[in-house]
């Protein structure tokens, strides 16, 4: 076996997760290798279990933690307990491995001079990783220029809400002028005591976690030309080399971290980056380094996958899993099984019977039951029953159209199944409009009535009402002074109002305005002066 595959590529079959049809640029695998997450520009992130599934291959999971956010980056705690959630917005959300909202990072103030002094980030997230080793520690960076350390055990409860406050530390990014820069990729190390990041002006820089992260250990300024986005940073399982993926000079380089400033070992060339979250990786034995390559730009190729050597950079392999390009890559040590991501909607996990371990073997070979053939409506289930169909033109068009929503592995009975809902939705319509004509047309019987009167009982009293007024009344009503003065004796006996004036002051006294005597307004000093 070691003579036909020396490096233990697992490439010989493959399984397909049919995510959608927007690119997916996140794909993120738990250490046990049990479940995989999937992510990217529809804003749903769906969970796929192994050992729940069978070769049918469907999520048991799919929800939108962070609304209308591309998903850029997805990472399963070290326990497996909780999956981080990194969008396009300036909060990272943790959710457990079922799905369920966990908590969240705040926000920051970003109308303040320094965003570092905020209480979280203040602008849209780059990259974020969990802690290799502690799996309540968490890493995230962002566009306000810093990164930052936090710990889920801060979280608090807020309303109906839980986040964490603060953050623990906060590192912020420098370029030669000592102005901000970006970092747009960042990563532990596999011991967790170093952190990388790669930032906007091209550099990459190292801090170690047991001094203060106030200047950095290591540090190339010329990584990659200037603004330059790297998209991906990668630790090799020594902890001593790096892989970096420039995005404008589309290459990738193998870096010393002990001698990062002497420049780097090589520099793999001609490799097309056209997605901000496209990795690099290595093999679980670091003898491979793995390398996701896009469509080349006015080339209508498939995206890539390349294998080199790590001793003498040798190219060992190369294979198309999709029609697009590929984006995310994650080489999973325990199973030796590759996930990758691509723009066409599709995660693929490639697997070797030989040198794979369960994984993707433990779905690849299980046929579908009659439970999972039965149409999935989200994440349950709904139950058809028979049905004859029969050619409506309407249904047809509709079924049609819906067609492109369905995933790409799709079979037949899908498309019948559209048809069918087509149908069924049509005659629910035309139901509910024959009910409602029918109300509308419908005579009440004379024993629902009231009295033997046809109507409502607000009806019959609006009549009652209007019988009674006699022909004075309705007089009144066209003569509004007469109704007023109709009333004139009555108010003069008994008054309402003035009742006390009858004993006091029988006969009224009215105001006079002539008997008033006239205030002299003028000013002294304009009065005349009397001798």
């Amino acid at each position: 076996m070691a003579a036909e595959n020396p490096y233990y590529l697992p490439i010989t079959q493959n399984l397909t997760l049919s995510h959608g049809c927007k690119p997916l640029t996140a794909i993120g695998v738990d250490p046990a290798g049990a479940r995989v997450a999937t992510g990217g520009f529809d804003f749903d992130v769906k969970l796929w279990d192994f050992g729940g599934m069978d070769n049918a291959c469907r999520p048991f999971k799919a929800f939108r933690p962070c609304e209308e956010h591309q998903i850029k980056h997805l990472d399963f705690s070290p326990s497996g307990e909780h999956l981080l959630v990194i969008s396009g917005s300036a909060q990272a959300f943790i959710v457990d491995r079922d799905g369920e909202a966990v908590c969240y990072t705040n926000k920051g103030y970003q109308y303040i001079t320094d965003p570092a002094s905020a209480k979280g980030h203040t602008h849209a997230l780059h990259w974020g990783m969990w802690h290799p080793l502690d799996s309540n520690k968490l890493l995230t960076c962002s566009q306000d220029s810093t990164l930052r350390v936090w710990d889920i055990n801060d979280a608090e409860a807020v309303m109906n809400e839980t986040r964490i406050p603060t953050h623990k530390i906060v590192i912020k990014t420098r370029n030669a002028q000592g102005r901000k820069t970006s970092p747009t990729s960042c990563a532990y190390s596999k011991d967790g005591q170093l952190i990388a990041a790669g930032c906007q002006d091209g550099s990459i820089q190292i801090w170690d976690t047991r001094k203060p992260l106030v200047n950095t250990t290591q540090i190339c300024r010329t990584a990659h030309p200037t603004n330059t986005d790297i998209t991906c940073i990668n630790w090799s399982w020594d902890s001593k080399q790096l892989l970096s993926r420039g995005m404008n000079d589309d290459t990738m380089k193998l870096w010393d971290t002990r001698e990062l400033s002497k420049g780097a070992i090589h520099v793999f060339k001609d490799l097309p980056v056209l997605f901000n979250q496209s990795e690099v990786t290595f093999s679980p034995n670091d003898q491979v380094l793995a390398v996701a390559v896009s469509v080349p730009r006015n080339d209508p190729k498939r995206g890539q996958i390349n294998f080199y050597r790590r001793d003498n950079f040798q190219l060992i392999n190369q294979f198309s899993p999709c029609h697009g390009s590929v984006i995310g890559l994650t080489w999973h040590h325990r199973l030796n099984q590759v996930f990758c991501s691509s723009s066409d909607g599709v995660a693929n996990v490639y697997y070797d019977p030989k040198v794979s371990h369960n994984g993707a073997l433990m779905c690849a070979n299980r046929q579908a039951t009659t439970s999972s053939r039965r149409r999935h409506t989200g994440t349950g289930e709904a139950y058809m029953k028979p049905i004859i169909l029969t050619y409506d033109e309407e249904a047809v068009r509709i079924a049609r159209k819906n067609k492109k929503y369905l995933n790409q592995t799709e079979i037949d009975s899908e498309l019948a199944m559209a048809a069918v809902n087509a149908i069924l939705q049509k005659d629910h319509q035309s139901i509910q409009a024959a009910k409602e004509d029918e109300a509308k047309q419908r005579v009440p019987n004379r024993e629902e009535s009231v009295g033997n009167r046809v109507g409502s009982l607000h009806q019959f009293m609006v009549q009652q009402i209007v019988l009674r007024k006699n022909e004075a009344d309705e007089r009144a009503e066209k003569d509004i002074r007469g109704a007023i003065l109709r009333h004139a004796d009555e108010a003069k006996k008994q008054p309402f109002w003035t009742r006390a004036y009858l004993k006091t002051q029988p006969n009224p006294i009215f105001h006079n305005p002539d008997e008033e005597v006239k205030k002299d307004d003028t000013p002294i000093w304009k009065k005349q002066k009397l001798a």
